[in-house]
């Protein structure tokens, strides 16, 4: 039996209330740009074939149109442009599945390097493979009307972009 005047003691089980983990500092937005621009740059790298193939493969000489003027001109053949775009899709396609698997699991590149990680807004852990694909597309919805969704980190309490919010994620320093 408790003292008279204290409180009782709580009922069996109770959990008291707890704000979540400590999520640290939120990421600046130049920290979170410059990651993004050296992940683009990193990400033209798995390009690079496909540029190779269109200027260097095979070409027949046509007609074309320069400064209004007739000409004639190298022009890729049908099968250097098959070939170069599916080096394209190829390059897209490992470079995401790579770029999501590593975010997913920590960091990417540019944010290893510019000291940030994009974490769950609830427990503080990495959010996956999964959920960084999602990212990803969901920041074309960022981009979509005026960068908006970008700037939106701007005067968010959490720094949370749209593509953060849509997928419950925050970006920290660490």
């Amino acid at each position: 039996m408790p003292a008279y005047g204290s409180p009782p003691p709580p009922p069996y089980g109770y959990q008291p209330y707890s704000p979540g983990p400590a999520l640290g500092q939120f990421a600046s937005f130049g920290a979170r740009l410059g990651a993004v621009l050296i992940d683009g740059l990193i990400g033209v790298l798995f390009y690079v074939p496909g540029l190779i193939v269109l200027f260097a493969g095979p070409k027949h000489i046509g007609s074309c149109t320069i400064n209004e003027q007739p000409a004639l001109c190298n022009i890729p053949d049908g099968s250097t442009i098959a070939l170069a775009v599916a080096l394209f899709v190829i390059g897209i396609v490992v470079y995401l599945i790579i770029y999501c698997r590593r975010a997913g699991a920590g960091q990417s590149w540019g944010q290893q390097a510019l000291h940030v990680r994009v974490v769950d807004a609830q427990t503080g852990q990495p959010i996956g493979t999964g959920r960084t694909f999602g990212r990803t597309f969901a920041r074309i919805l960022s981009g979509a009307v005026c960068y908006l969704g970008y700037l939106w980190m701007l005067w968010d309490p959490r720094k949370q972009t749209w593509h953060d919010k849509i997928v419950g994620t925050v970006v920290v320093r660490g």
